[in-house]
């Protein structure tokens, strides 16, 4: 099919002013998202949320800090199961150092299969990874997160009335549940349809293993349990007496997680704070925006430092070694049982 002379001329034009065009839109989200933050925040006072912050204890913050750390080596485990599903192995701490800075820079950098695939590039300098092999691993990562976001979504929609809603309007439970069950189904004909696969996916030309049963169970345990470490280690920054609204907490973490994700805002920086404080009306709003700056450092801004004094030692490291060249190979994916 021809396309229409203006519509190439557009996509053309676009394609030659799309670095102009992306930051643009994340000035664009950015700048709305501080605007949304400030009419969120208009009532709050500076002296209250300095005085959240000392309430905040050192006992908090080391927690904070714990599950922060546990949550990495969590999402270390999703480069073991790319690198073994396409049937390149590595030693963990390289897939450790892989997972720590790719994520460290997609998080707080935005666009994620970029900036993550960039990273893992880096990092997986010097062994017998290509291209293609990373760009395999950072899909396969990329699908393990979004199925434990959206087991966690469904379970708790399914099981929490109220747990979506934006300020003091709540969905009906029906209309929550509905989204849910819809969800829990896609999730269970995932399932089914890896535990039928006969083969790879082909795609282009472009082969993607396609998880038996057991490793798509693993991905989905895997994601489950980073994102619940990863929303504990800020409710650990919030007054104790708030903890047991863990389930409407978990939620409103997940959807701020995606917003910010579809919006491509760095960090989702603003977008993520905005979203969290909405659909979190019973929460202490000073408590939680101190929480949320201190989360800020503890699990975005620090990670980041770390993750660019890795990737420059791994550079140093590499420094004079030959390039290791990927063998010639007829696009084998790793059996069923690799895992």
């Amino acid at each position: 099919m021809k396309l229409d002379p203006r519509l190439s001329r557009l996509i053309g034009w676009v394609r030659v002013h799309q670095t102009w065009l992306t930051l643009a839109f994340m000035a664009v989200v950015i700048g709305v998202a501080g605007f949304a933050l400030s009419q969120i925040l208009k009532e709050v006072k500076v002296d209250d949320i300095r005085a959240a912050f000392g309430r905040i204890t050192p006992h908090q913050v080391l927690l904070s800090i714990g599950l922060t750390a546990l949550s990495f080596v969590v999402l270390s485990f999703y480069d073991v199961l790319g690198l073994k599903a396409i049937g390149k192995p590595q030693p963990y701490w390289r897939a450790l150092l892989g997972s720590f800075t790719a994520y460290n820079l997609s998080h707080n950098l935005g666009f994620a299969p970029i900036t993550g695939g960039a990273a893992r590039w880096r990092a997986y300098r010097g062994t017998n990874l290509d291209a293609a092999d990373i760009a395999r691993v950072v899909v396969i990562a990329g699908v393990t997160f979004w199925l434990g976001i959206f087991l966690l979504l469904g379970i708790f929609l399914v099981a929490f009335p109220g747990a979506l809603r934006v300020h003091d309007a709540t969905m009906s439970f029906g209309m929550q549940a509905g989204i849910g069950t819809a969800i829990l189904v896609a999730i269970a004909g995932y399932l089914i349809a890896c535990a039928r696969q006969t083969g790879p996916l082909n795609i282009l030309g472009w082969t993607l293993p396609v998880p038996t049963l057991k490793q798509a169970l693993i991905q989905f345990g895997l994601a489950a349990t980073d994102i619940a470490i990863a929303s504990a280690a800020l409710l650990a920054l919030l007054p104790p007496e708030t903890w047991h609204h863990y389930p409407d907490f978990l939620v409103a973490y997940v959807v701020a997680v995606v917003v910010a994700l579809l919006t491509h805002a760095p960090g989702g920086i603003g977008v993520f704070e905005a979203v969290i404080l909405v659909t979190l009306p019973e929460v202490d709003k000073p408590s939680l925006v101190s929480a949320l700056i201190l989360y800020r450092l503890i699990y975005y801004w620090a990670p980041l430092l770390l993750a660019l004094i890795f990737l420059g030692l791994n550079e140093m490291r590499m420094l004079g070694k030959p390039p290791v060249q990927p063998p010639d190979r007829d696009e084998r994916i790793a059996s069923r049982d690799t895992l």
